[in-house]
Formats: structure tokens, C-alpha cells, sequence
């Protein structure tokens, strides 16, 4: 059997990696120049920007390979864009399947390349503000220009020296796929790094036996919560009594601010789950149907509740799984209260914008995937369902935020609102799971669960939210700064969360429930 080449290079793409060598290499012969010329802070830069020419060269051949797949992730694409990434990708390298990975050598290079990128913004940009005045000249220093050059030159080097290989053997490349694919997924990129994880790594002392372990782990875990979620998505369709035909069908439309959704995605589904049924809209890829089917126990009286409420569960689950933004509508241009502005002098028409913006970035688009759904299905099963509506604060919290995010334009900034809800909610999802008693100060079970969350975060950022949290708590708001970018985040807490300790948390005591007790090692649905 030829187990090469699932995946080549093509010769635009080598071309592009050769022209990223070549310069790179300009950018250093500049950079030293500089450097030679009293000016580090501009050596500095140039030294950066050397650096993002070689993590895109390892971008463009991955996003070649990756290219070739049926359904291409897009983060290539989006690292490309990102200066960050780009450092990141110079140090780390498309070959770490020949490299030792751990924990702490990646957020090494995530630090790395964070202040890498941050000193080059101080070495570039005049500064003026409550803090004084910022000249670059004097935030570069000429030794952390020599550093940066040494640096940037060892990593040329071996770029120079390495020949691309224009083919990938099968298994390497769907093992590299899978694994960089984890890696940006927010939902499963904590366990790749997790205790167990790391321990596995120095066990076997192979990459790439790691990562097949991981993908096994990953794959038994999805199979032996499949059992536990399709049975609560059945509970949660019928009432107390038995049906005896199905009886009243029901479509809702929901829509997408941030992915784009192919009908085969949803097939997908409706082949692994009787209930409930998704269905595509043509011609609209940001938008989805949502089929309710009840029998004919669901009375007259209760079927306007009882789909209501599960309709709000369902896109709970969707909003949680994917970490996106959906909704029944999502807000129209929201920060224009007027038709037309003119400029009388030129003629020419113009376009004014708050700032900070009222619509959140969510990013490039995103493509639905089956991963996704598969997340959705985990948080649904994990949600209480109709009939438990004395469990659905933390739901109902989390809801209210999405609502007042749709909400949210010029007319009625309502950005303190949807920060409380989701800040409430995720206090009310601790105190379910027993991880906050409900009267210690929660800033210090925040700062820690962010801790847990989020290592890398920079300490200026999470200070941010501590301090938030302060306020929230003591509802004190004076000098706080909430605007749609806080919002967003807390969302995102509220959702790492839910899928890291609260759905797997409600699937064991389900899979007790149904089979008396758990089995040794047997992880949660969606998570090793």
C-alpha cells in the first residue's frame, strides 16, 4: 500500500516559502545596518518582522497540505493575519513532530513571542498619554537589539539549511492535521496539555505515538458519551406519559453571527441523533432550522412552553458548544442612528463610528463542523431539560446575556447588563458543580478559575477581570470600563467552563444513573 502523499506542496506554495527565506534575509541585512547605525529600535523591528517572514513560511506550506482536505481548517489562514501567531510559528515550526513538545516549552514560546511582539510596538509608535510621553528610541535598548538579531539569524539559518519536503507521508499528515486542528479548538486544546496528557508524552517519548494516543482518547471518550447523550435528548422530548404517535412539529430559525453552516454537517447529525432534527436554509449559510417533533402527550395548552423552553436550551448548547454567537435575529447595523453624512466642503459622503465599536469582532467567519455539533450534543445532554426548569438559572443567566447582546445598538448600550448576566451566570454554574459555596469572596474563586483556565493570559489582562469581578460583586461601577470586547470575554469564561467542568460533571451523574455506577477511567462525553 503507497502510504505517501495524501498531502504535497504545491510549487506556489514552495515558491512562497523560498521567497519568505529570501526575505527575511533582507529584513536582517537591514536590521543590522540599523543597528551598526545607533538605532536598536528600528534593528528591532526589522528583526520582528524577519521573524513573522519565517513562522509564515511554516503557515504556507501547512495551509497548502491542509488545503487539500476536504473540509480545510481555516486557522492557517487567520495565523497568517495574526503578528503574535506569526512569532510563535517561527520558534515552534511545522517539523515538531521530530521535536520534544511539552507544556511549558509552548507557552515558553507563547511568551516569547507576546513580548517580542509588544516591544516592537513600543520601539515603533510615539506614545502620549496619562502615563507621559514614549519615545521607541529610548524603549529599545542596543543589547535587546543584538538579541533579537542573534535570534532571528540562528532561525534563518536553519530555515536556509532545511529543505521543505514537497510530499508528507498519509499518516503523518492526518496526524499533524488532527493534532494542530486540537490545538486551535478551545474546547480541547486544555487537555492536550493537561497532567495526564504530559505524563503520557514522557512515557512514550514519541510525538507522534503522543498524538495517536490523544486522537484514540479523544475517539473512545466521543463513543462512550454517544450513549448517555442520546438517551437524555430522548428524555428531554417526551413528558411524564408515554406517546403514542407524533402529534405537532415546529420550526424555529435561528441564525449565526460568526459561522457558516453546509448541509452535510447537519446530515451528520440527523444520522447520529433521532432528535432533534437540524435542518439547512438555501441560499442563507449563516442560518439553520431547528425540528421539533412531540407526540401526542404533549398537550395543546403545553406545547408553546415546553418547545419554547427547549428551543432556548438548544441554543444555549449551540452558542456553548461552538463558542460563537447565535440567536433567533442578530442586530442590525447598531451604531448608525442616521441615513446620510455629508462632508458640504468636498462633496463627498462619510461614515462615523463610535469607538469603542457597539458590534463585537467575532472573528472570520467559521465553518460549522461536526466537532462542533458534537460539543452541542454533550452540552444539550448536560443541560437540565424542560421538565427540571428549577435547575435553569445558570441557563437562564447565560440566555439574558445573549439577549442583551442582540439587543445592544446606539439607541440602548446595554453592555453593563450583558457582562452582569454572564458574570452571574457563570457564579451560579460554580455553585451547581460544588466549586463555590456561594459565600466565600468570589473575585479570589474567579482569579483562580482563571488560573485554571487560562495560564497564559497575561497577568495586565486578567487583572482586568479581577477588578471587573470587584465591582460586580460589590455593585459598585463607577470607573469601570465595560465595553463589547469585556463582554465577549466573560461569555467565553462562561463557556470554557461549562464544557470543561459542568457538562462533564452532569454526564457522569447521568451515566450512574443508568448504569449504577462509573467505570474506572471512562472519560467524559467530548473529553478525555
Amino acid at each position: 500500500m503507497n502510504d505517501t502523499v495524501a498531502g504535497t506542496i504545491g510549487h506556489q506554495a514552495l515558491a512562497a516559502m523560498h521567497a519568505c527565506v529570501d526575505h527575511a534575509r533582507d529584513l536582517l541585512d537591514v536590521a543590522r545596518a540599523a543597528q551598526s547605525g545607533g538605532k536598536p529600535h528600528i534593528a528591532y523591528h526589522l528583526a520582528t518582522l524577519a521573524l513573522e517572514e519565517l513562522g509564515r513560511r511554516e503557515l504556507i506550506g501547512l495551509e497548502s497540505i491542509s488545503a487539500q482536505s476536504p473540509e480545510p481548517p481555516s486557522w492557517p489562514t487567520k495565523h497568517t493575519q495574526d503578528h503574535v501567531k506569526k512569532l510563535f510559528w517561527a520558534f515552534f515550526g511545522a517539523d515538531f513532530l521530530q521535536r520534544q513538545v511539552t507544556k511549558e516549552s509552548l507557552e515558553e514560546m507563547q511568551k516569547l513571542a507576546r513580548v517580542i511582539h509588544s516591544s516592537r510596538l513600543a520601539g515603533i509608535y510615539v506614545e502620549s498619554n496619562s502615563d507621559g510621553l514614549g519615545i521607541p528610541r529610548e524603549k529599545i535598548s542596543f543589547e535587546q537589539g543584538e538579541r533579537l538579531i542573534k535570534l532571528a539569524l540562528d532561525l534563518l539559518g536553519k530555515a536556509e539549511a532545511q529543505v521543505p519536503h514537497p510530499t508528507i507521508e498519509r499518516e503523518d499528515r492526518e496526524i499533524q492535521q488532527w493534532f494542530l486542528n486540537a490545538a486551535d479548538d478551545p474546547a480541547r486544546s486544555p487537555y492536550l496539555f493537561s497532567g495526564p496528557s504530559m505524563a503520557k508524552l514522557a512515557e512514550l517519548k514519541d510525538v507522534r505515538g503522543w498524538i495517536r494516543w490523544l486522537r484514540e482518547e479523544f475517539a473512545d471518550a466521543e463513543a462512550k458519551g454517544q450513549a448517555a447523550i442520546q438517551q437524555e435528548l430522548q428524555r428531554s422530548r417526551s413528558l411524564p406519559t408515554q406517546k403514542t404517535r407524533d402529534k405537532w412539529k415546529m420550526h424555529v430559525k435561528i441564525l449565526s453571527g460568526w459561522h457558516s453552516i453546509r448541509p452535510k454537517v447537519l446530515k451528520a447529525w440527523n444520522q447520529k441523533y433521532d432528535w432533534p432534527k437540524l435542518c439547512p436554509v438555501p441560499d442563507k449559510k449563516n442560518q439553520l432550522i431547528l425540528e421539533l417533533i412531540l407526540g401526542d402527550n404533549v398537550p395543546a395548552e403545553a406545547l408553546w412552553l415546553h418547545c419554547w423552553v427547549m428551543a432556548r436550551l438548544f441554543v444555549t448548547a449551540l452558542n456553548i458548544g461552538t463558542m460563537g454567537f447565535w440567536w433567533w435575529r442578530m442586530p442590525e447595523p447598531t451604531s448608525r442612528y442616521y441615513e446620510t453624512l455629508q462632508d458640504l466642503d468636498t462633496k463627498m459622503r462619510m461614515t462615523i463610528e463610535p469607538s469603542p465599536s457597539l458590534k463585537i469582532d467575532w472573528g472570520a467567519n467559521r465553518v460549522l463542523t461536526e466537532e462542533d455539533l458534537g460539543r452541542v450534543a454533550m452540552c444539550l445532554a448536560a443541560l437540565a431539560g424542560p421538565g427540571q426548569r428549577e435547575k435553569h438559572t445558570a441557563c437562564n443567566l447565560y440566555i439574558a446575556g445573549i439577549t442583551f447582546l442582540s439587543l445592544n445598538d446606539v439607541h440602548w448600550q446595554c453592555e453593563l447588563q450583558a457582562y452582569g448576566s454572564f458574570h452571574e451566570s457563570l457564579k451560579a454554574m460554580m455553585r451547581d458543580v460544588g466549586e463555590w459555596d456561594g459565600s466565600t469572596a468570589f473575585d479570589a474563586i474567579f482569579s483562580k478559575l482563571l488560573g485554571d483556565l487560562y495560564p497564559a493570559m497575561p497577568q495586565e489582562v486578567r487583572d482586568i477581570f479581577i477588578e471587573l469581578t470587584k465591582a460586580f460583586e460589590a455593585k459598585k461601577f463607577d470607573g469601570a470600563v465595560i465595553t463589547l470586547k469585556e463582554v465577549s470575554f466573560i461569555k467565553l469564561f462562561c463557556e470554557a467552563y461549562f464544557l470543561k467542568t459542568v457538562a462533564p460533571a452532569a454526564l457522569k451523574a447521568t451515566r450512574q444513573d443508568h448504569h449504577g455506577h462509573q467505570g474506572e477511567g471512562v472519560p467524559a462525553a467530548g473529553s478525555p
